[in-house]
Parts: C-alpha cells; sequence; structure tokens
C-alpha cells in the first residue's frame, strides 16, 4: 500500500502550482508515482526531474535520447528487477514489449533468469549487472565491446538511463508506491514484478571487501572530456552555458555526459536543486551523499560527500566508519534512523521496513525523508555514471562535481 497520496494542485501553494502544472504538461498525462512523491516536499523538484524523465520515456518525438527505445526498455527492465522496483516494471513493461523485447525475455528477467538474449539485449544486460553488483565497475572487455557497439552519446545515454531508473527507483520504493487502478486500466495485463524477501536483517547482510575510496581517482576517462565550447557542435553550445550557469565551470562528470548534451544539461538541472537548494539539514546531507557512494564505491561522488561532511562539522570518526561500511558509532544517536533508511534502500531488496520508516519520518517529516530518497537516487545516478566511464575527482578546490 502506498504511503503517500497525491497532493491536490489547488492544496499547493499558489506559487508552486507552476510546477504541478509543468508536470503534466511535461508528462503529457496526470502527475502520478514518482512525481506524487515529490510533490510532498518539493513540486520545483518534481518538475526537474519530470523534465529530465522526459528525454528517456519520450516515443517518437524529437527531444527524446538517440538511444534506441528498445535499448532503454530492456535497461527499465533489468533496472527494475536489480532494485525490485514493481513501480517501474509497471510502467515500462508493455512499452518494453510494443519496443520489441520479446514476451519470453521479459518474463525471464522478472523471474531472474537468464534470458535467451540476442547479442545486443546481453551486452546491455551484462553492463548494466555489473554496475548495480559486485565492485559497481564495467571491467574493460564489456566497455570497449559496448564502446565499438554504441557511439558515445548512445553510449553514455544507456548508462544514464540505468542512473535515471535508480533515481526515480529508490524514492519509489521507500514510499511504497503503487500503481492507481486507473494507471493499470491503461494498460495491457502484465505479470507485476514481485519484491524479493530481505536479505540479512536490516539491511546488514555480508558483504565483500571494500575499496578505500579516500585518496582513490587519478584514471582517465574511458571517453574523451568535454569541456569547452569548442569541444561540442555550435547547436549543442548552449547545453554548455547552462551548466555553466549554474555551477561556473563544466566539472569532470559532466564532460563525459555532454556526449549527450541535452541529457547532461537537464541531469545538471536536477543535480543543482541537491546542489544549493535541498532542504535537508546539512549533516544528513552529507551522510546520504556518503552513504550513496559508499555503498556504490565511487570516489568521485565520495569526495562530494566527504567537502560537505566536513563542512557541516561531521566528526571524523563517523566519515571513516562510513567509509568502511559499518554503522555510525553508537554515541551519534541521532544519525542513526537515517542511516539504517539509506542502507535498506540501498542494499538487499531496496526497501525500507516499517519501523524505519516511521523512525525518519517521526524524526525529520514527510518532506525531508522525501529529499533523503530522493538525494540518495540522484547520488546513485551520478556514482553510476562515474564508476561506468572512470571519472575520478580532479581534487580541484572549485565545487561542485556535482
Amino acid at each position: 500500500m502506498s504511503r503517500l497520496s497525491d497532493i491536490p494542485r489547488d492544496a499547493l501553494p499558489e506559487d508552486e502550482r507552476r510546477f504541478y502544472d509543468a508536470v503534466k504538461a511535461i508528462r503529457r498525462r496526470p502527475v502520478s508515482g514518482p512525481f506524487i512523491v515529490m510533490m510532498n516536499s518539493s513540486p520545483d523538484l518534481a518538475a526537474r526531474v519530470a523534465h529530465l524523465g522526459h528525454y528517456f520515456h519520450s516515443r517518437g518525438q524529437a527531444d527524446e535520447a538517440v538511444l534506441p527505445l528498445r535499448a532503454r526498455a530492456l535497461v527499465s527492465l533489468v533496472g527494475s528487477r536489480a532494485l525490485d522496483a514493481p513501480y517501474e516494471w509497471a510502467a515500462w513493461i508493455n512499452w518494453a514489449l510494443e519496443a520489441g523485447v520479446p514476451q519470453e525475455t521479459a518474463d525471464a528477467i522478472r523471474e531472474g533468469r537468464t534470458p535467451g538474449f540476442t547479442p545486443e539485449e546481453a551486452l546491455i544486460a551484462k553492463l548494466c549487472s555489473q554496475l548495480v553488483s559486485g565492485d559497481h565497475r564495467v571491467d574493460a572487455a564489456t566497455f570497449a565491446t559496448a564502446l565499438a557497439h554504441f557511439s558515445r552519446q548512445e553510449l553514455v545515454e544507456l548508462v544514464a538511463t540505468l542512473g535515471y531508473f535508480a533515481m526515480i527507483a529508490l524514492p519509489l520504493n521507500a514510499f511504497e508506491m503503487e500503481m492507481s487502478p486507473q494507471q493499470l486500466s491503461l494498460r495491457k495485463p502484465f505479470a507485476p514484478l514481485v519484491v524479493r524477501e530481505r536479505r540479512g536483517a536490516g539491511g546488514d547482510e555480508k558483504r565483500r571487501e571494500l575499496p578505500p575510496l579516500s585518496g582513490s581517482g587519478g584514471a582517465a576517462p574511458r571517453v574523451p572530456p568535454l569541456s569547452r565550447h569548442e569541444d561540442v557542435a555550435p547547436e549543442h553550445q548552449h547545453f554548455v552555458d547552462r551548466i555553466v550557469r549554474s555551477r561556473g565551470r563544466v566539472a569532470p562528470l559532466f564532460q563525459v555526459l555532454l556526449h549527450s548534451p541535452d541529457a547532461a544539461e537537464r541531469i545538471a538541472h536536477v543535480g543543482a536543486f541537491f546542489v544549493y537548494e535541498s532542504a535537508l539539514p546539512p549533516k544528513v546531507r552529507a551522510l546520504v551523499w556518503l552513504e550513496a557512494a559508499r555503498e556504490l564505491d565511487c570516489a568521485y561522488t565520495w569526495r562530494v560527500g566527504l567537502k560537505a561532511a566536513r563542512a557541516a562539522g561531521m566528526d571524523v570518526s563517523l566519515i571513516e566508519s562510513l567509509e568502511r561500511g559499518k554503522p555510525p558509532p553508537a554515541v551519534f544517536v541521532d544519525m542513526k534512523a537515517v542511516f539504517a533508511f539509506c542502507r535498506q534502500l540501498m542494499r538487499s531488496n531496496h526497501h525500507v521496513d516499517d519501523d524505519t520508516y516511521r523512525a525518519v519520518v517521526g524524526q525529520f517529516g514527510v518532506p525531508v525523508t522525501v529529499q533523503i530518497a530522493a538525494m540518495l537516487g540522484y547520488i546513485a545516478m551520478t556514482s553510476l555514471i562515474a564508476n561506468a566511464f572512470e571519472v575520478a575527482p580532479d581534487h580541484a578546490d572549485a565545487s561542485p562535481l556535482l
């Protein structure tokens, strides 16, 4: 049962109703799912995410991803299964079938079996699986094969599509959002995705040995960095301007993303909310960033969280515990609930048990809890992109990296 309800447009402050209208206009349909979640905290964020999502969801429109719809749809199914995201599965299963993904392939993914993939499907599934499991890296052979098969823009969009679905899935899972009867009535019948049982207690199942994050980096990115106007086509230079407008520079992550200029600017617009406008208390924001970076073994986003943690005055012992993958020391009782919330979303079946959910909402309220889940999703998306393309922090004093 969904933990949140839709907020009617007229219940929003008058100056925020424009964002509600924007979400409906961008999506060409009523406010639902992840946008209900975000409306419960920031209608502005909901509109930014809708604008980003439109790029990956569009079908037959001029402003859509270059990556073919069938590939995007397969990523959505693989990502939904990996993240135990039943809402996203329901949203995409019919589109995937219409785009040419065979029913038997979809059934096998849903049931956790290995399908009879085509070579391209096998490549997509392997790349996505490597990013969401193990050390969250794409091995050199798989990356080389993908880069030979797809254009640079398509490959950036493939990884960004997986990241986008992670960004959406985590808030949806946190609030156990379900499709309404009206939404389901508009879809052909489909077998729902069943959420797997949680492994371990509270998301604390045994994990592999963790690589260090502090001081990591230095490798060259796997695609040429684009940081100047002359690095992109003249018709795309305005996207560079829009990224620089909010950040003052093109950080290393966006130097990779600019291989898909429109997607880069849309991601930057979402990120600007979390960097500059988040309602999260500084130490909570830092903990969310550090926990997401640690769970995905991403030195790039770890550096972002580390800078935020130091600026917020976070205790060094807490930072060290997070880097080792350990819970906060007992003395940090004010961080216990939010840590458990984030860890449960990032591990096992990527859902939050009732006690942990109630504890976080009781401590922070619904609007802040929404932003915790949404920020966790944004850091997950950027971590997956940084890991796939081996983007390392440049250790410059300039900020932000995201």
